[in-house]
């Protein structure tokens, strides 16, 4: 939550354009990284979703776009920022703000999911049909059960 003039015309957005700079990572960064971004009182996980080069290492700088995994958020052009995840440190500047930029649609994740649950529930329910029909198909309907006949004494 922010507290600004109206104004200003405060929008939060879902993407931003940052300059950063890498002050260390073990490996290599590229797209679809995810880390903490911290600007201002902002403190949520960010997805690179493009960038200017292929991968950065420690040292290297990029023009790099994100978008915020969980909430939009209010932020402005020039605000510096730290990136961070593990070991892993990036500082940089917001450069660019998207406010056009959708939010994210989770609702496929979550039919995909639901029809993963389903379609085992399903098989299960199938399965289930398949023994009881062979079951059926073993007793014969037409013989009927002989009662426990009592066991001959062997002396």
């Amino acid at each position: 939550m922010v507290l600004v003039s109206p104004n200003v015309e405060p929008k939060a957005i879902w993407e931003f354009e940052s300059e950063i700079r890498v002050l260390h990572h073990p490996t290599t960064i590229s797209v679809k990284y995810q880390a903490m971004v911290h600007t201002g009182a902002i403190r949520q996980t960010a997805s690179i979703v493009s960038m200017s080069v292929q991968h950065m290492r420690t040292g290297d700088k990029a023009l790099c776009r994100f978008r915020f995994i969980k909430n939009p958020e209010y932020i402005k052009e020039g605000m510096r920022m730290v990136f961070r995840e593990g070991r892993t440190k990036a500082v940089g500047n917001i450069v660019n703000t998207f406010p056009d930029a959708q939010a994210p649609y989770r609702a496929a994740k979550r039919d995909k999911m639901k029809s993963r649950y389903y379609k085992g529930a399903r098989r299960r329910i199938k399965s289930y049909n398949d023994r009881t029909e062979q079951n059926d198909n073993q007793t014969d309907v037409t013989t009927p059960l002989k009662p426990n006949a009592p066991e001959a004494d062997p002396s």
